[in-house]
């Protein structure tokens, strides 16, 4: 069929080319008309009959057109499904949601209400009542509630004396629906007037048929501290000059109605302040100090000194701080109580003082000889002084049985503090400026069994200034000294009888033993020597014995005896033999063995250097059994 219809085709083409030069038949043109038709709204599907230009493998019914609509059928069919489902979820989760929030109380953190009450101030240190309601408005029991308090830093038990309180937490079990649970506390609060605190509340839960822990927390109690517990005062000077040593009084006093224990104080120092001293002495460092009790209205005093560093007119600033220690650092404030700060003003240096000993800024002394010990002040101000008092207080353990005078001083021995005022010395009325003025005063140490004796003296100097306000200035100028008590060495040396012939003949050999004695003093000495030399005569046998080593120099017929350290009231021993040939010419005379011993050590208190000697040794001995003369040559 399609050959046949392909040569039509071609012979309808075949005949339009060679037809060129004939004119065109004219068609026939149909006149429009405008005809009117019924056409019906419903329409039905004719029966598709057969065509003839429709192979017989193809259906009737499986046209573009009829593919396209069982498509568009089956698409919107699958929309459908998937548009049902999305509403159903979407309403399965409205409807859940709604369930929850209106209809699911049992599970509600909106239905359990917690109530935290107590006073809007509390005194320091005073106990706090604190009362917890905690109401179940759920449709269902709540199980395994824990109530957990969080208390601010510093709170104590007030049940347990000392037990610091952080975070509480009380079991309440189970509470039925409806039900509520009234917990009541107390704890002892501590903090600075007018600090604001809180004491947070909440609690955990859990309900039944699920494992997971649920939280609700509450709006926290919000209160200030009324007063605090205690109160600090510092008396102590506001300028002081650079270099100076300054005395603090730090005052802690209980404003509390009951005990309070186990308070710790703290100071802050600035830079340039070196401690000194305090009394009671730190319980860790330098500036922590521990008060174990404190009864109502009672005080406890703490005293320290330093010394302050600085330039003219600057200015330091000391802080002090008095509350609980913390619980797991005892040595640090859990939580401050009252603070307190001291400012100190530096100025210049109004009096330069100073201590010699005999002209001598060397302050060491000889035990039990008289000592003249001078006290000189220079006022360094461009303006005079008025009215100076001069204190020398002598502390120390050479002080047992010590004699001082002064011309001019008054010693009070109850005290032992010498004091030089206008009355005793009238340079002291009135001071100029460079001008300077010396006070004396003699001491006499006594060193008998002591160790390291010596004398501390302290000189403190009072006067007053007038500015050109005409408003008087009080200035305290101080400094101190120790003066050292040396130590006094002793030397004993003897001779002894090994062999030979006593007294001595000549052409016979006496062997002799020599023995030297080293007594240390009220301190320790080291590097110990003695020295001495052998006549020519005598001859060295190197035996020795005792303590250090003795060594002999043939050259020189030097024997030294080296010892080394010696303690403080110890002595040490040594012995060594020589022996003597007497000649004819030593006939009738007593011969030298060995010569002058010379000690040498170092005073390692004072660092000074200790000399002394022992006599020469000879044949003459005091050995009991020998009689007098014993040493005597014999022909």
């Amino acid at each position: 069929m399609r050959e046949k219809h392909d040569d039509k085709r071609l012979d309808a083409l075949r005949e339009r080319l060679y037809a060129r030069g004939e004119a065109p038949k004219r068609k026939t043109r149909a006149e429009l008309k405008d005809i009117k038709q019924d056409v019906p709204t419903d329409w039905e599907q004719p029966a598709a009959e057969p065509s003839a230009d429709i192979p017989p493998e193809i259906p009737a019914d499986t046209s573009p057109t009829d593919t396209m609509g069982k498509r568009k059928q089956k698409y919107s069919y699958r929309a459908k499904i998937l548009l049902t489902a999305i509403c159903f979820f979407v309403a399965a989760v409205l409807l859940s949601s709604l369930f929850i929030a209106f209809g699911g109380n049992s599970i509600s953190g909106d239905n359990i209400v917690i109530d935290l009450n107590g006073p809007f101030t509390v005194a320091g240190g005073e106990e706090m009542a604190i009362q917890v309601g905690v109401t179940n408005r759920n449709s269902v029991a709540i199980e395994s509630a824990t109530l957990i308090v969080e208390y601010p830093d510093g709170t104590q038990s007030a049940t347990e004396e000392g037990r610091q309180l952080f975070i509480d937490r009380i079991p309440l079990d189970s509470i039925g629906s409806g039900e509520t649970v009234n917990v009541p506390l107390r704890a002892r609060i501590f903090g600075e007037e007018n600090e604001e605190l809180m004491v947070n509340a909440s609690v955990e839960y859990r309900v039944s048929g699920s494992n997971a822990t649920f939280f609700k927390e509450a709006e926290p109690l919000r209160f200030k501290v009324g007063s605090s517990p205690v109160s600090l005062e510092i008396e102590t000077v506001e300028r002081v000059a650079s270099g100076q040593e300054v005395t603090i009084e730090l005052t802690v006093h209980s404003n509390a109605t009951t005990r309070l224990t186990d308070l710790l104080v703290q100071a802050s120092f600035p830079s340039g302040f070196d401690f000194t001293r305090s009394s009671p002495s730190p319980i860790s460092g330098q500036n922590t100090w521990a008060i174990d009790v404190l009864e109502p209205e009672e005080s406890a005093t703490i005293e320290l000194s330093g010394v302050l560093i600085g330039g003219e007119e600057e200015e330091r600033v000391m802080h002090f701080s008095v509350g609980v220690p913390n619980e797991n650092d005892r040595y640090s404030l859990g939580s401050t109580l009252s603070t307190l700060s001291q400012e100190f003003t530096i100025e210049q240096a109004f009096l330069d003082v100073a201590i010699t000993i005999g002209g001598s800024s060397e302050l060491s002394i000889e035990p039990g000889r008289q000592s003249n010990v001078q006290v000189k002040i220079e006022n360094t101000l461009d303006e005079a002084i008025y009215d100076g008092v001069v204190e020398v207080k002598l502390t120390g353990n050479a002080l047992s049985d010590v004699a001082i005078t002064s011309t001019s001083g008054y010693y009070d021995s109850n005290s032992r503090t010498i004091t030089w005022d206008s009355s005793s010395e009238s340079r002291l009325d009135q001071l100029g400026p460079g001008d300077t003025h010396t006070v004396r005063f003699s001491m006499t140490p006594d060193t008998d069994a002591l160790r390291t004796p010596q004398i501390n003296a302290e000189v403190s100097v009072r006067a007053r200034r007038v500015r050109e306000s005409q408003v008087s200035d009080s200035l305290v100028g101080s400094t101190r000294a120790t003066i050292k008590v040396a130590s006094v060495a002793r030397l004993v040396s003897s001779t002894g009888h090994e062999s030979g012939p006593v007294p001595p003949e000549v052409g016979d050999t006496t062997v002799y033993e020599l023995s030297l004695r080293a007594e240390g003093g009220s301190n320790d000495i080291g590097g110990a020597v003695v020295s001495a030399t052998l006549p020519s005569y005598v001859t060295w046998l190197d035996a020795t014995s005792g303590d250090g080593t003795i060594t002999f120099s043939p050259s020189t017929r030097t024997v030294e005896w080296n010892i080394g350290n010696i303690d403080a009231n110890r002595s040490v021993d040594a012995t060594f033999d020589v022996s003597i040939l007497p000649s004819a010419s030593q006939i009738d005379t007593t011969p030298t063995l060995m010569s002058q011993q010379q000690f040498r050590g170092e005073d390692r208190f004072t660092g000074t250097v200790i000399r002394t000697t022992s006599p020469a040794l000879t044949t003459e001995m005091e050995e009991s059994g020998f009689g007098s003369r014993n040493g005597r040559v014999q022909e």
